[in-house]
């Protein structure tokens, strides 16, 4: 008899064929049992298995590990040819295929770039961005909204694409995205755009901010790997407050700035003039803007913005005035920019379209079309009894075709639809929107059907929650209750051959502890009693041992030890995480319990954990990888628990830091790019006279008038 088993790792089957396999074994009581296996296996952990299946396994060479697999692969390459499932695998060609949305993805990007690029004018940021990226290999751009951060990550991502022939990889919500497609060992350049996402800082989940400053000392020891990230001044400020790692980074994070004095009027000028001479406009509309030098005007105005002048010279958004005050327009634009938006929403939308954008300013971007068509559909009914208007079964199909490309704009994750504002200042507009209309976001809480709803709203505008909420606190807390065990509309975009749309599915503990920081904060009765009735749930769960450990760590600090519910929920809390160690998770959470209430366990049972998890890193240091990452990584994660647990593992560790460098010597070899190269145009000092430039322009539109 001959058994394949495919695990992820070597407890697991070890414990399952222990559990399971044996039994089953000796009631078959076969002549002889071969037992094939996906995971590596020591000589050690043969010898283990083989003592559970003794006499029926002759010996250790009736047990395959992965290395013997492969072995006899190499062979036997007959059996290879004939299974293309096996000699695709090992192509470089099915990584691509399997990862093909996050390859699409980046491709799409860098053609995009290289339409929009004939618009860019270079200033003095993109030689700083430069020589930060050139030193350091990593550069993080930030500057105010539309002030062109990403613009000029994205020329510096084709000009490494194309001119040094890097590798380009688009990370779009977080960096499980590129686990499966970054090499070390060639020239990769990867671009995080908003890498700290909105001012609500709400992609830093799941430990994500330890992951990139992980990921950056990653890069800034590899020559061949470089990574632009773009964020805005202050949310990175507000990052370096909220998170130890990035308030303590490993790297320096000095950040590119792009300011408005890199902007100067010659630079201004080339900007203005691209953008006209490639747009849309009809004749009429350029005239407006040349005629009388009033282009000057613009260029000296204080509030000078890219993103204000893409805006504005594009015909869909200037159409709706006459010629002869578009320039007015203009103007009044820059003096206040939130009116591009505002004007629109407010005289150019229909009531469906409306709904739909505050609808999407109380949900976490992007999101399933679905998932907007559902909070939209309770929110209209909602506003609809309230208020009155006349509704038609189309209005929200008609708001998306009305909205989509201008306020959002929709996406495809494998076969799923996803959307999402259609840049950043219409959120920024949005947010601004609901935190001057309290009663809009009442009537968004008592509509609310997803839990991250609440959430988002309780972030509010900048970090700040929406004054709505302490309006309607008790409907808040009573949304809060009726949504707690709600469906997750949480999105992020998974990439491989059958890629679909996934959400962050929030545990028990995760929502509580959201629930418990709005209880603190609201003091209301009908906020504490949904604590103390919550409480009293998760004491059951960890009875049950259903409990996440992790989350319950996070949990058990924010919780009152003063009331008996939260001194009998931190009792059972502590067995629950001191009696039961599997898994690295089980140390990990032990471990970071002890960190948070060192006076909690005593010195006898933390030697005996500390005992336990010295045995435990023996064997689960034990990889054969050839991946530098891989094995600084299990090296980082012992040795992270041993320090909180006060446990030396450095027997263990240490050698895997010494192979991971050894192999990284290796690879030495090729010699560092070179990323001095050729600047995008001439030299600003070189550029022609703005007048004379601007003057050539209106005499060619004059010339097509006769």
């Amino acid at each position: 008899m001959v058994q394949c088993k495919h695990y992820a790792d070597y407890d697991t089957v070890y414990r399952i064929l222990k559990r399971e396999e044996v039994s089953k074994v000796e009631r078959l009581r076969p002549k002889r049992y071969i037992l094939v296996l996906s995971t590596p296996l020591t000589p050690k952990r043969k010898d283990a298995i083989f003592a559970l299946f003794s006499p029926y396994c002759h010996g250790p060479e009736d047990i395959f590990g992965r290395e013997d697999v492969n072995n006899l692969l190499g062979r036997h390459s007959a059996v290879e040819a004939n299974h293309i499932k096996l000699w695709l695998a090992s192509e470089a060609m099915l990584r691509r295929f399997l990862n093909h949305g996050i390859w699409g993805d980046s491709e799409l990007t860098l053609e995009r770039i290289r339409q929009q690029a004939r618009r860019y004018v270079p200033n003095p940021s993109l030689s700083r961005a430069k020589e930060i990226l050139n030193d350091s290999h990593y550069c993080i751009i930030v500057g105010i909204p539309g002030i062109g951060k990403t613009t000029l990550a994205e020329i510096l991502l084709i000009d490494y694409a194309d001119r040094l022939d890097f590798q380009a990889i688009r990370i779009a919500n977080d960096l499980s995205e590129i686990k499966a497609v970054k090499d070390p060992r060639r020239r990769q350049i990867f671009y995080y755009d908003d890498f700290l996402g909105t001012a609500k800082l709400d992609k830093l989940e799941k430990n994500e901010d330890k992951r990139i400053m992980e990921f950056l000392q990653q890069v800034a020891a590899n020559k061949r790997w470089r990574f632009i990230l773009t964020t805005r001044e202050y949310i990175l400020n507000t990052a370096k407050i909220r998170y130890e790692s990035l308030a303590h980074p490993p790297v320096e994070l000095t950040p590119c700035i792009v300011d408005l004095a890199d902007y100067t009027r010659p630079i201004r000028g080339l900007i203005l003039y691209n953008h006209i001479y490639f747009s849309d406009l009809p004749d009429p509309y350029k005239r407006a803007l040349l005629e009388g030098k009033r282009y000057s005007k613009i260029l000296a105005h204080p509030n000078y913005n890219p993103r204000i002048v893409e805006h504005m010279t594009q015909y869909r958004n200037a159409a709706r005035v006459e010629p002869q005050h578009y320039f007015e327009e203009f103007i009044r634009s820059l003096e206040n920019p939130k009116r591009i938006w505002d004007h629109a929403f407010r005289n150019d939308l229909s009531e469906g379209a409306q709904h739909v954008l505050l609808v999407l300013g109380s949900m976490p971007t992007p999101v399933l079309l679905d998932d907007l068509r559902s909070a939209f559909e309770a929110f209209y009914k909602y506003r609809r009894k309230k208020l009155g208007f006349i509704v038609g079964s189309r209005d929200f199909e008609h708001a998306l075709r009305e909205l989509d490309g201008n306020f959002v704009k929709t996406d495809l994750v494998g076969k799923d639809q996803v959307i999402d504002f259609h840049n950043p200042s219409v959120n920024d507009y949005v947010d601004n929107y609901l935190a001057g209309s309290p009663d809009d976001v009442g009537d968004l809480i008592r509509s609310a059907t997803f839990f991250d709803q609440l959430r988002q709203l309780w972030s509010g505008e900048g970090g700040r929650r929406f004054t709505g909420v302490d309006k309607y606190s008790d409907a808040f807390v009573s949304a809060l209750a009726r949504n707690f065990d709600a469906p997750t509309c949480r999105v992020r975009p998974p990439y491989g051959l059958l890629a679909h749309a996934q959400w962050y599915k929030p545990s028990f503990e995760q929502r509580m502890q959201f629930v418990v920081e709005v209880g603190a904060s609201l003091k209301t009765a009908a906020a504490r009693s949904l604590v103390i009735k919550l409480s009293l749930e998760l004491g059951r769960r960890i009875k049950a041992r259903s409990a996440r450990k992790e989350g319950l760590v996070s949990l058990l600090p924010t919780l009152d030890r003063r009331t008996k519910v939260s001194k009998g929920v931190f009792a059972a809390a502590k067995q629950f995480l001191t009696q039961t160690l599997d898994d690295l998770d089980d140390f990990s959470s032990v471990a970071n319990f002890v960190e948070k209430f060192p006076d909690v366990i005593d010195d006898c049972e933390l030697r005996r954990i500390g005992s336990e998890f010295k045995e435990f890193s023996k064997d689960y240091a034990d990889v054969t990888e050839r991946d530098p990452d891989v094995l600084r990584s299990v090296a980082d994660d012992i040795t992270g628990v041993g320090e909180k647990l006060h446990v030396d593992v450095s027997d263990f560790a240490d050698p895997l830091t010494g192979r991971a460098e050894q192999i990284e010597s290796e690879r030495e070899s090729e010699p560092e790019p070179d990323d001095s190269g050729r600047d995008w145009v001439e030299e600003t000092s070189a550029i022609r006279d703005v007048d004379v430039m601007f003057e050539s322009l209106l005499q060619e539109i004059t010339e097509r008038a006769l």
